[in-house]
């Protein structure tokens, strides 16, 4: 739900690699960056020939470095070492900018991939969560207008989980540099994967479609910065027909703040009224107007995240996401997430749930 426009799209090698063949054109046209460049700075060069000579030398320098022996490795690493601070543990009072250097040189990054036609980026955290387990899981969810209803098998408590999330520029070029449209398309899936019995069912899929516009502050705004904004249109639905049917549309907002390694966000949303046919009426009793989320940026490769929802009613009802993000071998992220409260599915959005599930992260926060 929270637009995670400023975050790390690790999707980017895939992208970049599919370019090779005009980068090699355009290196040989004279156009030879630094030795000592990075993709995130090729992004930053405006002239595109240029810069795709500059991205097809750093991934060269990338087959270079495959190439050399172990101690010419470890010396490059250990200069590395000295120019990047985030990558060795250094706490937050010796690097205040770090997070919004990392916001910074995503958006960067973004345009450079956006200025092909046809490419997308990531949106929210992509991952993969092949056994997570449940403490209650929800065998008879219902609804004020549907009642209650069940499932043609026995749920059990182990079942795998996943996200996929990307977002599509639209009307680039048409507005001014620091305004952004996207299309973004969020699905989560919950997988009977381990009920052999029953074929191993789809238990519940959420979809979300959704339209924003960004506008990138910059501004700076007490110890951090106000790194931007937005406003749009969502709705989630599961596809189901009644009587499991659940849907909402909403306008939703976010406003996102760093400050050292950390970055905050908030998302307010306008539900807007149904008619008298509405499948989850009374779902803001369980999750509120707002979602409120904290990603902290432990070093380059670890990343926490936390996520609070509450309905700010008497009757208080609060829910709470934590993931954590480590590496796993050279090119793998292990993935690990903690829920405990409502709405982690539409179809339980009245129901408290927690879970635990482990595994792979594909596209992280940073």
């Amino acid at each position: 739900m929270v637009d995670q426009s400023w975050l790390r799209n690790t999707g980017l090698g895939v992208c970049l690699t599919t370019l090779a063949s005009p980068l090699a054109v355009a290196q040989s046209a004279g156009t030879e960056p630094s030795e000592q460049l990075s993709a995130e700075q090729c992004a930053l060069i405006e002239n595109g020939v240029r810069r795709l000579a500059c991205f097809d030398r750093v991934f060269r320098a990338e087959e270079e470095r495959q190439a050399a022996s172990e101690d010419e490795q470890e010396q490059a690493e250990e200069v590395l070492d000295e120019e990047l601070p985030l990558a060795d543990g250094q706490g937050p009072e010796d690097d205040d900018s770090v997070m919004n250097s990392l916001l910074e040189q995503y958006v960067a990054t973004e345009k450079a991939i956006f200025s092909f036609s046809g490419s997308f980026v990531g949106h929210r955290p992509t991952y993969i969560l092949p056994i997570t387990w449940a403490d209650d899981p929800n065998a008879t969810p219902s609804s004020p207008r549907l009642g209650t209803t069940g499932y043609d098998y026995e749920l059990r408590n182990e079942e795998a989980k996943y996200q996929i999330s990307f977002k599509v520029p639209l009307l680039t070029g048409l507005l001014e540099d620091r305004t952004t449209l996207w299309f973004g398309y969020t699905q989560q899936s919950f997988w009977q994967v381990y009920n052999r019995d029953d074929s191993a069912p789809f238990r519940e899929t959420n979809y979300e479609p959704e339209i924003f516009l960004r506008y990138q502050t910059g501004w700076d705004f007490g110890p951090g910065t106000l790194t931007g904004v937005t406003i749009g249109f969502s709705h989630q639905s599961n596809g189901q027909s009644e009587p499991r049917s659940r849907s909402w549309n909403r306008v939703v907002g976010s406003a996102a703040y760093s400050y050292g390694r950390w970055l905050f966000m908030v998302q307010p949303w306008y539900r807007i009224p149904e008619s008298s046919n509405d499948d989850n009426a009374d779902i803001e009793r369980y999750l509120g107007h707002a979602n409120y989320q904290a990603v902290y940026k432990l070093t380059e490769d670890r990343t926490f995240s936390l996520r609070l929802l509450n309905n700010l009613r008497s009757d208080n009802r609060t829910s709470v996401e934590f993931g954590y993000s480590f590496p796993m071998g050279e090119t793998l992220k292990g993935f690990f997430q903690y829920y405990n409260g409502y709405g982690e599915s539409l179809i339980d959005y009245n129901h408290r749930i927690e879970r635990f599930g482990i595994g792979i992260m594909l596209n992280d926060w940073l």
